[in-house]
């Protein structure tokens, strides 16, 4: 009954099995009343439909609940060349910073201390350095918490040298 029930129901491309082998449903007689045993196939296919609605909505949400959905990586992709960026790599953490070379497809190519070196994207996450630690020497902070304005003695491009871009075959 179970089967005769799901093979009578469109699917999820909405073809019908029954009709599709058949051409038509089994006709059932208007004339007479309906018999016991045709009653009682009646109640076990609404049984059985509302089984496999429930199976159905339980498999859905449980799919859904086990969906994994992968990390965010267009931050990687929006980064100029020779930006900072942290890979996870061997040790089980970010490490680096290190200087991201070229960005193709998922691969991206990444200066490590020990050369040129692909990681997927996955593996790369950009680098922002903490605003509130700065390289400042003891006697450097006194004086300037005497100053109502602080002033900056460097700029920025003068704190860091851009690397050399190398090429990616």
């Amino acid at each position: 009954m179970a089967v005769k029930a799901v093979n009578d129901t469109a699917g999820p491309n909405g073809l019908v099995p029954t009709l599709l082998v058949y051409g038509a449903y089994p006709r059932i007689s208007n004339l007479g009343p309906p018999t016991p045993s045709i009653i009682e196939r009646a109640a076990a296919i609404r049984k059985a439909m509302a089984k496999i609605v429930k199976l159905w909505a339980k498999q859905t949400v449980n799919n859904a609940l086990h969906h994994r959905n992968g990390p965010n990586t267009t931050l990687v992709y929006n980064l100029p060349l020779n930006s900072k960026v942290l890979v996870w790599y061997k040790s089980g953490s970010w490490n680096g910073p290190y200087c991201l070379l070229a960005v193709e497809n998922e691969t991206c190519c990444v200066q490590l201390p020990s050369g040129l070196t692909s990681f997927r994207s996955t593996s790369v996450k950009p680098y922002f350095r903490p605003e509130n630690t700065y390289n400042v020497e003891p006697d450097e902070l006194e004086a300037t918490a005497e100053l109502d304005k602080p002033e900056a003695t460097a700029k920025l491009d003068e704190l860091e040298a851009p690397l050399p871009t190398l090429e990616v075959p």
